[in-house]
């Protein structure tokens, strides 16, 4: 493989092609041999940037998309299509996407958070999938399992090594996936090592959960047509799981059953319910006991609890604009009325600390921006029944409103919109009463993160 000698410790911007969600950085020396070429032996730790919501998950659904609507959303199939109908010159289905895509994932992965995404951020048609592993160390053998891509992944020693290399792929701005099987055994600090062009990032993960879950690496922009290597390594606390990386998004199909037509898009742009095959996840989540299918809106909160380990730190966010008449911000907490079933306290509190954020960082440039307050919903993707993490529904403004829809279209309240999501979940993880008066702001008592580090 090649080496690559790196002279300074930069961060490469190649033009408007920016990586949004994560912070790659490159190498002030030649890069070791121990990853490129895997040698038997642990690894230290990478010094990875760190900020206020490092160690919490944010499991983040963009609202809604293209869809094979069901007749009571779990019926039989009746339209192909998106929830929602172009409103002063907006779908809320497609603004959603790209407010979580563009806006609100890198900021949350900017003060530390891990961003699990519900639809797929990567907006290329194509996507590439390896499962085919080269320098392979301290192999113990190919072992079947359900959970792996292709059915079986590789089980390597503690101290063992591998690698994969994905095909050139076109310049423009790609994300990186790796998929592995958990077993309690496992390293709970193993890295991947990404190399896209001349950018590098190391990712630690824990091997003892997330398993059968495409699990994000980073994202960056290439400015020519280059090879993707990534390099599984361990710290030696466990065996590891080599099993499949992959970048780009790809490409949806479905068949309409009236009519047997075949309608394609980029993953990307079609909803939760048909996002399966990329989020990974256990089998059959998708369907009731019964065997009924599970509507959108609830397999989205299903899937998120499903694939939660038990003792991680995380909450569940949905992202909406609204309709029907009204103006503003409207942030829910759920509740069920069958059963009968209250809230989470802690939902409620990190409700209120979204709302009461989102609207200080938004009004700082726009003081007309309003809200609606705080309020219970009976939704099934917040519901405590179906929802078993601290969960907010984000309703950012009524897209059928002129003066909302032109709003929610600008990039300033995106990024202000974003960063007050991202300061009540820091005032939500400090511990912070609802309703708490911050006025300076909850970061202003939390170093940022070093944006730099170096790779030893």
């Amino acid at each position: 493989m090649r080496r690559r000698a790196l002279a300074t410790l930069v961060v490469v911007a190649l033009g408007a092609c920016v990586p949004l969600g994560w912070r790659w950085w490159v190498l002030s020396q030649p890069l070791a041999t121990s990853w490129m070429d895997p040698e038997p032996g642990p690894r230290p730790l990478p010094d990875v940037p760190r900020g206020p919501l490092t160690g919490l998950t944010v499991y983040l659904s963009a609202g809604h998309g293209l869809l094979l609507h069901r007749k009571d959303h779990d019926g039989d199939p009746i339209a192909w299509g998106t929830q929602r109908d172009r409103s002063h010159g907006m779908i809320e289905d497609e603004w959603t996407a790209r407010f979580v895509r563009e806006e609100l994932a890198p900021e949350l992965e900017a003060a530390g958070a891990t961003v699990i995404a519900l639809r797929e951020r990567d907006t290329h048609p194509d996507a590439f999938v390896s499962d085919t592993l080269t320098g392979v160390v301290g192999s113990l053998g190919e072992v079947a399992d359900p959970a792996a891509e292709g059915g079986s992944h590789l089980r390597l020693l503690p101290g063992g090594g591998a690698s994969w290399q994905l095909p050139d792929v076109e310049p423009g701005h790609w994300y990186v996936y790796a998929r592995w099987v958990e077993a309690p055994d496992q390293d709970r600090h193993a890295i991947y090592t990404v190399v896209m062009g001349d950018e590098v990032r190391e990712v630690v993960v824990d091997q003892t959960v997330h398993g059968g879950v495409w699990f994000p690496l980073g994202d960056a922009c290439l400015d020519r047509a280059e090879p993707i290597e990534v390099f599984l390594s361990g710290s030696g606390e466990g065996r590891l799981s080599a099993d499949a990386v992959r970048v780009g998004g790809g490409t949806f199909h479905v068949v309409l059953p009236w009519n047997l037509e075949t309608r394609s898009a980029p993953y990307s742009e079609v909803a939760m319910a048909h996002q399966l095959e990329r989020l990974g996840g256990p089998a059959g989540i998708d369907e009731y006991d019964c065997g009924s299918a599970v509507s959108d809106m609830r397999l989205r909160a299903h899937w998120a609890s499903s694939v939660w380990p038990p003792g991680e730190e995380a909450v569940y966010l949905s992202i909406h604009t609204n309709a029907g008449g009204g103006r503003g911000l409207t942030v829910f907490y759920g509740v069920d009325t069958q059963p009968p079933t209250q809230t989470r306290p802690e939902s409620r509190r990190l409700a209120k600390l979204l709302e009461d954020a989102v609207v200080d960082a938004v009004r700082e440039r726009d003081p007309e921006y309003r809200t609606m307050g705080t309020r219970p919903g009976d939704y099934s993707e917040i519901s405590p029944i179906h929802d078993a993490l601290p969960s907010a529904l984000l309703e950012m403004g009524f897209h059928d409103d002129r003066v909302d829809a032109a709003r929610l279209q600008t990039v300033a309240f995106r990024q202000d919109a974003a960063r007050g999501i991202v300061d009540g979940l820091i005032a939500w993880r400090a511990g912070a009463p609802a309703g708490a008066d911050l006025p300076l702001g909850p970061r202003g008592s939390v170093p940022p993160p070093d944006p730099w580090s170096r790779l030893e």
